[in-house]
């Protein structure tokens, strides 16, 4: 019963150490991470398509 104990505990601390990790370095939003010229990425809601 102590194993698992230890190891919920641990899969929860490497959980919210990856969430933290990834939110911090590496998500972006589109606007920011597609700034090149192929990517037709204009103000954020401007290229949506209307019907």
């Amino acid at each position: 019963m102590k194993a698992f104990l230890a190891s919920v505990v641990v899969g929860i601390v490497i959980a919210v150490a990856a969430s933290f990790v990834l939110n911090d370095n590496f998500q972006t939003d589109s606007h920011s991470a597609f700034a090149t010229e192929g990517a037709r990425v204009g103000t954020p809601g401007d290229n949506l398509i209307n019907y």
